[in-house]
């Protein structure tokens, strides 16, 4: 994973979603879509001095990659010296006690993110799980292309979807199931090619919770998708 990588995932998911190519770029789109998304910040290693990436404000933070170099070195044992009260010990750990980040677990090609598990090509996102192709997202559970999304399960294809199951190839989907192709939908399960929908349940071509013929539909939806990216 490196950045062309990123861009290459965004560009798929962007004209999924949106049908037209990707004009932004990486520093643009998070700019745009991941304004409220709990990324992993960028600090100082406290072992090497060089960047990493954590979900944590601690200071005194070492990469999961540091960590274990150190390890392979000395175990992380130290000499012994003497313990008498418990502030002795307490300082004792302070000084062999680092808050690891760019944490990976059964994880491959991720880059400037923290605790990703059993996942692969994730860039800049935190608390994946079971995913892949994820870019600026936070808390998403067995899903696959998204960008700038959080507490999600088992999405594919997605642009600020939120607290959503099952749902695809849509925008600013929240609290909904099962919904597809959609734009600003909420609290909504079953639907297909419905913008600005709230409580529905299986529709297509509904724009505010009315019903529009399905060539009428798609003459409004272009102006939505004009209206987003202007």
């Amino acid at each position: 994973m490196d950045t062309t990588k990123a861009k290459q995932i965004t560009d798929y998911i962007f004209k999924d979603v949106f049908g037209m190519e990707n004009p932004f770029s990486l520093g643009e789109l998070q700019r745009r879509f991941a304004m409220d998304i709990p990324l992993p910040q960028k600090v100082v290693s406290a072992l090497s001095k060089k960047d990493t990436w954590t979900n944590s404000s601690v200071e005194k933070i070492a990469s999961q990659e540091e960590i274990g170099d150190r390890f392979k070195k000395d175990e992380w044992t130290v000499k012994k010296k003497p313990l008498r009260s418990i502030q002795d010990i307490l300082k004792a750990w302070e000084e062999i006690n680092y808050l690891t980040g760019e944490k990976y677990i059964n994880s491959r090609d991720i880059i400037e993110s923290d605790s990703v598990y059993n996942s692969s090509d994730v860039y800049r996102s935190m608390s994946i799980f079971d995913s892949k192709n994820i870019v600026f997202s936070y808390k998403l559970f067995d899903s696959n292309y998204m960008l700038a999304s959080r507490d999600n399960s088992s999405c594919t294809l997605g642009i600020r979807v939120k607290e959503a199951i099952f749902c695809s190839s849509g925008f600013e989907i929240s609290w909904s199931n099962k919904v597809s192709k959609s734009m600003y939908i909420h609290d909504s399960f079953d639907l297909f090619e419905c913008l600005f929908c709230s409580h529905l349940r299986s529709k297509k071509y509904c724009i505010a919770n009315m019903q529009f013929e399905k060539e009428e539909y798609f003459e409004l939806k272009k102006q939505v998708v004009d209206w987003i990216l202007k």
